[in-house]
């Protein structure tokens, strides 16, 4: 059985040795000149719209590694360190649409969801992906107003979750789309499920599309940045 290989921060020892268990793990880079809780966080570092891989020009170890890997990708230069320029990849698709603050999303990004149909869905939230777990691909959970507002009157199938319960070093709270993952048939959450406020109606919304749960340990959520599938 071939092993994914996927892109994460490696600031949680616990959560790293967890899918490194499961899954050819790839870390992010420190890019230092990113306020502290962002300067590892995968989403921050690449996206995968479609069939095309998307990475920062400033991870220049994981451009290394993609590489020698042999992991087809497309480098986009030009990506700020301060909001909003920072969020340049910070989007996520959902089926045929990308949810994302327009005005910042990388026009590379924007150029390949024109000629491959994919509709943009401008939002007021920067950090789109940070804020948004895509369960598949006509359903998320968000804990963003302005995201479950667009989403839902795109036809999207929104679950609207409580900001809170979920740990960001040096933030009041973190993200839902940061805290978790789904990768196959699971859904991974990064520390415990049922430490959430809003667990019941969670696990009730993702148990509707067959897929499994898995929480990675019995500690609080934390938002690491997301995991971004690599191949």
């Amino acid at each position: 059985m071939n092993r994914k290989t996927i892109l994460m921060s490696p600031v949680d020892s616990n959560i790293l040795k967890f899918f490194s268990n499961n899954f050819n793990v790839i870390t992010s880079d420190c890019l230092n000149e990113l306020i502290s809780y962002e300067r590892y966080h995968a989403d921050m570092q690449a996206n995968r719209i479609k069939d095309k891989l998307f990475i920062n020009s400033d991870s220049l170890d994981l451009i290394k590694e993609l590489v020698n890997k042999g992991i087809d990708f497309e480098i986009c230069t030009g990506i700020g360190h301060k909001y909003p320029d920072n969020i340049a990849l910070n989007a996520a698709l959902i089926g045929d649409k990308l949810l994302c603050k327009e005005s910042s999303l990388h026009p590379q990004i924007n150029e390949f969801c024109i000629h491959n149909d994919i509709k943009i869905i401008n939002v007021n939230q920067g950090y789109t992906k940070c804020s948004t777990l895509v369960i598949d691909d006509n359903s998320i959970i968000t804990d963003d107003e302005s995201i479950a507002d667009k989403a839902t009157h795109s036809g999207i199938n929104v679950l609207k979750i409580e900001k809170g319960d979920i740990y960001l070093d040096d933030n009041n709270y973190g993200f839902i789309g940061g805290a978790s993952a789904r990768i196959g048939d699971t859904v991974y959450f990064f520390g415990d499920i049922d430490t959430h406020r809003n667990a019941d109606k969670i696990k009730s919304f993702v148990n509707k599309f067959n897929l499994n749960i898995i929480s990675t340990d019995s500690h609080q959520l934390i938002d690491i940045g997301g995991i971004v599938v690599l191949d």
